[in-house]
């Protein structure tokens, strides 16, 4: 019976003495770390951390810094995903009406049947309802839009990064009209604009039919070259650039027109504009405008989604 208390005591004894060492002995060997870093000061490298900003979301830095996206330099990363249209900001979705609204008035865009309110007839003229109407009828088709985060290094120093927020979206009844649009996240402004509707068809088939026999022609030269500086000004106004300049099909490879923007600092811009086949064969033939950078990212996510 002794010897069985002693072992019981000696097996509660040794209990009590884990258990306080479970709980007090990490506190203890924290406090000590603690108190030997107190009044002492370590130096690290300057190379050796980075600093991270808002961009400052002006069109020549977005630019660079989709190209850093394009050179798998920048970071990219999904913030949200959001597939039903009452979710999405009405703020939002109201300054990119506005915003694809004036590019197409000004002739960056394609006219946006359905966005704008317009519906094409036979002879290709237009008719125009009522704008509230057709802005309910745009949010009921949203099929998606995703927020990302690209982050990617500041130009001339290498410590710090920045921050580009922007969304991708996509609007369409599967027959009508498919819209894609890059925008910025806290402007609105368009960095890239995929239209598929009946006006993008009709141009896409008018100008096939009359210089498809024609192309040597200096005829099709003058018309290309005025097409070309037509939209190389659209994009100068939209963009607001100092000057541009513009490149017409003859020039390029599978491209209708290239503007190049020019800007008070940093690198000029390219604009591209070009032929885009439908998701399916029931959907027309589109015209996409954007970002030279941006283009074959979107064509990347375009490809994963089908």
């Amino acid at each position: 019976m002794r010897m069985k208390n002693h072992l019981f005591w000696l097996c509660f004894t040794g209990t009590l003495l884990l258990i306080f060492a479970v709980i007090f002995l990490p506190r203890y060997v924290s406090r000590s770390l603690d108190l030997r870093a107190m009044n002492h000061v370590e130096i690290s490298k300057r190379e050796d951390f980075s600093f991270l900003k808002q961009g400052s979301n002006d069109t020549a830095e977005a630019a660079r810094a989709f190209q850093s996206l394009n050179q798998e330099e920048g970071n990219l990363v999904l913030i949200t995903s959001i597939e039903e249209p009452i979710q999405m900001s009405s703020e939002l979705l109201e300054a990119l009406h506005i915003e694809a609204e004036t590019a197409a008035e000004i002739g960056m865009l394609p006219r946006l049947m359905g966005f704008t309110g317009l519906t094409v007839e036979n002879d290709g003229s237009a008719q125009k309802t009522e704008g509230q109407e057709v802005f309910l009828y745009w949010i009921d088709r949203m099929r998606f839009a995703r927020y990302y985060s690209l982050t990617y290094e500041s130009e001339g120093n290498p410590n710090k990064k920045e921050l580009l927020n922007f969304w991708y979206l996509n609007f369409s009844d599967g027959k009508s009209f498919d819209y894609y649009f890059v925008v910025n996240a806290v402007t609105s402004e368009i960095y890239y604009a995929e239209i598929h509707n009946a006006f993008t068809q009709y141009e896409i088939t008018n100008d096939e039919k009359m210089w498809i026999y024609d192309q040597a022609s200096e005829e099709y030269a003058a018309f290309t070259a005025e097409q070309a500086q037509q939209f190389a000004i659209a994009c100068a106004n939209y963009y607001q650039s100092m000057g541009c300049e513009a490149v017409g099909p003859q020039g390029l490879y599978q491209k209708l027109n290239l503007a190049i923007l020019y800007f008070k600092e940093g690198q000029p811009i390219y604009i591209e504009r070009s032929v885009v086949e439908g998701e399916s064969d029931a959907m027309y033939q589109g015209i996409c405008v954007g970002l030279q950078n941006l283009v074959n990212w979107v064509r990347v996510m375009q490809k994963n989604e089908a």
